[in-house]
């Protein structure tokens, strides 16, 4: 089976990831505003930790943001057949993709630990899910295996500032009525 690809777009990704140059002109996603946080006065922000890793973890799912939607857009088909498959697999990349920045945001103005954790959650589960679809992808023959893997490596930085992130959360004496965060 033949892949055909953007040669350009290729290098283009190799050479942002590499050089960590900015990727604004890949996506969508708002910069980082420190002033969309409240009861956080001029600095003050700095010395909260959860914020602080949130921030960063934030910064770095732009990136791998961009890369997820340069890699989606160039999703090709060579059949009819299997294009329903293509655009299915498309749209579950793109529904993966843009829940994980919300839920930064959300679990890192909210100070409850439940629900901290359960951002972190559908976090988690949404970047391995993405990273399942963008593989189902390559098997397809809708992508390329390079995008594949300059998204990876994104990803496993990504989820190293993750672990970061969720280590500054602090138990706090709220219940789960559910039961999943003791």
């Amino acid at each position: 089976m033949v892949i055909f690809f953007d040669v350009g777009l290729l290098w283009d990704l190799l050479l942002l990831r590499k050089n960590k140059m900015d990727l604004d002109k890949l996506n969508f996603l708002p910069e980082w505003d420190d002033e969309r946080f409240p009861g956080e006065e001029g600095e003050g922000w700095k010395t909260n930790e959860v914020r602080a890793a949130g921030k960063a973890l934030y910064l770095k799912w732009r990136e791998v943001f961009g890369l997820v939607l340069a890699f989606t857009e160039n999703l090709t088909n060579e059949s009819e057949e299997n294009e329903t498959h293509q655009h299915s697999t498309q749209r579950l990349i793109y529904e993966n993709a843009m829940i994980i920045a919300p839920k930064i945001h959300s679990a890192t103005v909210v100070d409850m630990y439940v629900l901290q954790m359960e951002n972190a959650a559908i976090i988690r589960t949404n970047a391995r899910q993405l990273m399942e679809q963008v593989g189902f992808a390559v098997l397809m023959g809708f992508g390329d295996e390079a995008y594949k893997k300059v998204i990876a490596e994104a990803m496993n930085e990504f989820r190293e500032l993750f672990k970061n992130w969720v280590a500054t959360f602090k138990k706090d004496d709220f219940e789960d009525e559910w039961g999943l965060f003791l």
